[in-house]
Order: C-alpha cells, then structure tokens, then sequence
C-alpha cells in the first residue's frame, strides 16, 4: 500500500489539532505563531474533554461531541476573553516563507523517520503500542473514551481507573471522520502532531526565550532545527513505541511558553492591562497542563523542571528588587518569601505522603525497584553525557546509536555561551544541564539516587533525552542567530544579507543532522518497529498472514463473543483486525477473576466446572491459538499458559488456521 493513501487521514488529523483551536484564539490576535501552538493546545483539551464527557454520559464516542468543547471555548473566547484584549492590534499574518520551510521540515520529518516503512498501514509492533492500539479499537467499537476509565481495559477488577486517552481517542476521531484504518489514522496523527504541535511549540518557545532576535527570523532559524534531533519527535516513535508521551512532549514548549509570556506581561504592564494578563496567563495554563494531563501526565514532571530555575531565577531578582527598594517594599519581600517557604514544605510534605502511602514507597527496597527493561543501564554516566555533548542519542532498537551530528551540536554550545552571557535566559542552560544529568543517571547509573531522581519517568532515558533535544533547539537557534550575526558583522554586510545566510545556516545544520540519524540509527529502527512478516511473525506481534486470518473471524465467531488467546501470542488484537473484543487486550494488566481463571487453568475445563461459569460470564466459546510470542516471551514468566496447555492437549475443535494461527471452539460448555 503506497504512503499517498496517508493524505484523507493526515489532512483530518491537521484539522482536528489546528483549525478548531486556531478558530477559537483568532479573536485574541495573539500572533500566528503562538495562536497556531496554542491552537494544538486546545486541540488536544478538547478531544479529551469530550471523552471524558462521553464517558460521563454513557455514550459510544463519534466526532460530533467534539462541537461541545469547542463551542464552549469560542464563547468563553469571544464573550470573556476577547474584552479583555479589545485595545490590541491586529498581529501580521504568517509569513508564506515560513509556511513553506513549516510544511518542508514536516516532510523532512516525515522522511527521516518512514523512509523505510513501505506503507501507510504497518503498524508498530511493539510492547507499549499493544496497549495504543487495543484501546483506539476498544473507543472505536464503543468502549467508553473517557481518561477516567480507559484503564479498566487492563485492570478489569475495577470499575474507574485513570490512563490518558488524548492519544487514543485522537486516532478514534481520525478513523471516524476520514474513514482510515487505524493503523493509517495512527501514522498520520504522528505526522499532524510533529507538524501541528511540535514544530509551531517549539518554534514559540524559541521567539519567547530568545527575545533579542526579531521573532521572524527567530522563527525561520528554529523551524528545520524543530526537526534536527533524533531524542525528538524520532526515538519516542521507535522505542515503546511511546506515542502518548510523544504527544505530551510535542505540548510541552508551548506549555512551558504560555508561563513564561503570562509573566513578563504581569511584570511589564499597569492596571487593566496586568490584570488581563495574569488572567489570561493562568487560564493558558490551566489549559496546557489540563491537555497534558489527557496526554500524559507524567510529562508535567518535566514541565516543572524545566520551569523551576526560571520561576527562582524570577523569584529572586523580585525579591532583589523589592529588597532594595526598602520600605514597604522591603516588608513585602519579607511577606513573600515566609508565604513561599511554607509552599514548599507543604508541597514537599505531600509529596513525600504521595510516595509513602500511594507509591508505596518504602514498601520494598529501593533497589529493587524500577528495573524493567527501560530502566536498567547499560552504558556508563560519562557515555550519556558523552551523547549530550554531541547529539549522538540512542535509537531504542538493538543498541544503535546514532553517530554524533557535530555541526548541530556546535550549536548547541554556541548557544549555551550566548544564554550564559544573557542575564534573562541562563536560566535556560540551568534547566538543560538538569535534564542532561538526569539522562545520563537514567541511562548509565541503576544506583538508588538515580532511581529516586528519575522514577517519575520510570527511569527511562527516552522520556527524559527527548526533553533535552527540546531545549536543545531552542539553544542551536540562539546559537546560529549569534554565531552567523558575528560572522558577519565583520564582513560588513547588509542585514539582509545576514538574514539570508542565518537563515541558509540554520536548513544546512538542520539537513545535514537529518541525513546523519537517518543514516546511522533513526530511520532503520524505526522500519524494525513496523516490520511485517509475512507467514511467521518471530518475535513481533503479529504477522501480515495473521492479519489476514484475523479479518475473518467475524465469520466464526459471532457478534458480542469475545476471544481467548494469550496475548503474547497476537491475540490482544483481534479487536483491532478482526473486531472481536480479546479476553486480554494487552499483554499486561490487572486481571479479574474469571480472566485470572481462564489464563491459568484453562486446561482443567474438563474437571472444573467454575471454568464454564467463567467462560459463560465472560461471553467466551472461541480460542486464538499461536505458536510465537512477542519479544520472545514475557520476562517475568509465562503467566497465560491455560490456552496454550488446553490446546496442546486437544481439548477444543479447530474451525479455521492460517499458518502458525488457529481457532478452536469450547465445545465443552455447550448447553443441550
């Protein structure tokens, strides 16, 4: 299937994360650039809204509850938050130049990473995306899209359970509205997010943290930079694959940015015009955090972070300020200072009560915990930091490292001299540092500190290095905006002429970093997370052959039964194929009764009758049966050996095989 196919779905997806939002902000005039990143915002807010509001209501998803949310927001737009601005002129259109450098680092993007997927509806075949794709096919077939309940998927003992749904209902919204195939839906939402999201947040936070640049030119160095490194938008995509901190994380410059804005105004502006600020500023924030919260909420870890030495950075030249004012000045920062202090014990003081009585955390020793795959070291702290320095990150595939992209990463030292030299950004490089020794701790140390530091982010490099690739575009940008203007300064030329050769520096670095991780990492580990096999899937979830066998089910097994298999096996996707619902969706989860039954005993139905009542409650009489399993098998043991034992025994009747997949009736439990 040829990649044109991907158009009907990726114009959908670009519709649904930009126009509704950028219709709803246009009233503010608050710049393109800004307007079109907080437009994602909204985007992203408002599908899981509306799911939640679906799941409230009982109601299957469809696109039209969608008109809910956005309504909402244009009146509150136009009847509380447009008065508020009514003295501001009309912000200058986009630029058609910046359009087009927008849509071509899209499509390098684009290239970079599907180059060697040879079509639009391979799927990621992956742990974490066993889950992703169980449950867009789950809200697809009616289960509810709420972010309060899709956890049930996979712990069916309970009847609430909070996992964010922004990503999979987004999917959901694409496949209704375009009539895509999921796997079609999810690559082109992967597509709109870096296109959509990442480039115009990242693109903002860089015009907002370097303010001594004009903002156009600010925005055409940092467009093809957005698009440069391999920690982001590319290993989130080829690691896990982990698409709902990938979405989280394309959230996150504008997220950080609307803060930032929100202050300088308080700051610089009197009477109506302050209040206006700190109004619309909270309200921006709640709304970014809000959408990253239906994301993935872990990614507000980083938020806070980053944001941490710029709010002390703010709270000190206050306090400073204030200080030497004396007076009631003085009076003021004594009052400020006590209220801030007792914040932060009482802040520090939850969280620790968090991590004793709901993490558990000294349930178990420290050591033991967070050794998953994603978290044991396998390098050195000096190799990470190593990979820092010159953007050489790992690929999350078979230990491939991308080699180090030199000229990106003089950049990035370049431009962590200039913010050093800035008083108003060297919090920047504070923030980036923090991130950088936190990746190299995750990666490189399993000692109980590193642990302790970065559990929030179970310890995973990737969560973390696509952070530090954030702020490491907005850094390159500071870098060839200094570096060029110096050059060229002392050729003495025009400003013209140095705006074109910034802006030429910036799209050779961009390239040249693009070419170097599509050659040596980024692109091959991503075609290695979407292969297909053919008749055998090895140790991938599924093959072509099994898909095939699964779009026949609906002829076997009627509608509203489910099917058992183990999920290693394949089997957790028979919804998304076949559309029949697998007893076990994913190939973790926190199981009932009656699923923990069927798993373990299901070769005892013969002489233990509760096994029937189960099947029965269940709406079970079909197995899936496979002889391969994903990753080889799960690390912690063989926990679904009941359908394997059952079959290997010849206790059940085959109806129907493809290959290495069969499917057998329970005939066992009949009646009459």
């Amino acid at each position: 299937m040829d990649w044109i196919v991907v158009a009907p779905a990726l114009t959908g997806a670009l519709i649904l994360l930009i126009i509704p939002g950028f219709l709803i902000l246009w009233p503010l005039h608050l710049g393109a650039i800004p307007t079109v990143a907080l437009a994602g915002v909204l985007g992203v807010l408002s599908v899981g809204v509306a799911g939640v509001l679906a799941g409230a209501l009982a109601t299957p998803w469809a696109t039209w509850q969608l008109l809910i949310p956005w309504t909402v927001g244009a009146l509150v737009t136009w009847l509380a938050a447009r008065p508020l601005l009514r003295h501001r002129g009309v912000e200058p259109p986009l630029n058609p130049l910046l359009l087009a450098a927008w849509a071509a680092a899209g499509l390098m993007a684009a290239l970079a990473a599907f180059w060697e997927v040879p079509s639009a509806d391979r799927v990621s075949q992956t742990y974490d995306n066993v889950f992703h794709m169980s449950a867009t096919a789950a809200i697809l077939d009616g289960r509810s899209p709420s972010s309060f309940t899709l956890r049930t998927l996979i712990e069916t003992d309970r009847s609430a359970g909070f996992y964010p749904a922004g990503w999979h209902t987004s999917v959901a919204t694409v496949v209704q509205a375009t009539g895509a195939e999921p796997a079609i839906a999810v690559n082109a939402l992967w597509i709109a997010v870096v296109v959509g999201v990442w480039i115009p947040g990242i693109v903002w936070l860089a015009q907002v943290l370097i303010p001594d640049h004009p903002p156009r030119m600010v925005a055409a160095v940092a467009i093809p930079l957005s698009v440069a490194f391999a920690a982001m938008p590319y290993a989130l995509l080829s690691w896990g694959t982990l698409y709902p901190t990938f979405l989280a994380t394309a959230l996150l410059p504008a997220a950080l940015a609307v803060p930032i804005v929100a202050a300088r105004r308080v700051r610089s502006t009197k009477g109506a015009s302050r209040r206006a600020a700190l109004v619309l500023g909270a309200v921006g924030m709640v709304a970014a955090v809000c959408a990253i919260v239906f994301a993935q909420p872990r990614v507000l870890a980083s938020w806070a972070v980053v944001l941490i030495p710029a709010a002390g950075a703010s709270f000190w030249m206050l306090c400073r300020d204030g200080w030497r004012r004396g007076g009631s000045q003085r009076r003021r920062v004594v009052w400020l200072a006590t209220v801030a202090s007792f914040g932060l014990v009482v802040g520090a003081s939850l969280a620790f009560f968090y991590a004793v009585r709901v993490l558990g955390l000294f349930a178990r020793p420290l050591e033991d915990r967070l050794g998953g795959p994603q978290a044991v070291a396998t390098q050195s702290v000096w190799a990470g930091l190593w990979q820092v320095l010159s953007q050489s990150w790992p690929t999350g595939v078979g230990g491939a490292v991308v080699f180090a992209a030199v000229p990106v990463a003089v950049a990035v030292v370049i431009g962590i001299i200039a913010a050093v030299r800035s008083r108003g950004t060297r919090w920047v490089v504070v923030s980036y540092a923090v991130m950088a020794v936190l990746y190299a701790a995750a990666a490189g140390s399993d000692g109980v500190l590193s642990k302790l530091a970065t559990a929030i982010w179970y310890k995973d490099r990737y969560r973390l290095s696509s952070v530090v690739a954030m702020l490491a575009v907005v850094l390159a940008t500071r870098g060839v905006l200094t570096a060029v203007r110096r050059v060229q300064r002392r050729r003495d030329v025009t400003d013209r002429s140095t705006a074109r050769a910034t802006v030429a520096t910036s799209w050779l670095l961009a390239a040249s970093s693009v070419l170097i991780l599509a050659a040596t990492g980024i692109t091959a580990s991503v075609a290695t997370a979407f292969r297909l096999p053919a008749s055998e899937a090895g140790t991938a979830v599924v093959s072509a052959e099994q898909i095939g066998f699964f779009t026949g089910l609906a002829a076997a097994v009627p509608a509203g039964q489910r099917v058992l298999g183990d999920p290693w096996d394949g089997s957790a996707w028979t919804q998304l194929f076949g559309d029949r619902e697998p007893v076990f969706p994913h190939v973790n989860g926190q199981w009932d009764a009656d699923r923990l039954l069927l798993a373990q005993r299901l070769q005892d139905i013969d002489t233990d009758p509760t096994i029937c009542d189960a099947l029965r409650r269940l709406d079970v009489e079909f197995v899936v049966y496979s002889s391969h399993e994903l990753s080889g098998g799960d690390p912690a043991g063989n926990l679904f050996p009941g359908p394997h034992l059952a079959v290997d025994a010849g206790l059940f009747t085959e109806v129907a095989s493809a290959g290495e997949t069969s499917l057998y009736r329970i005939d066992q439990c009949r009646v009459g």
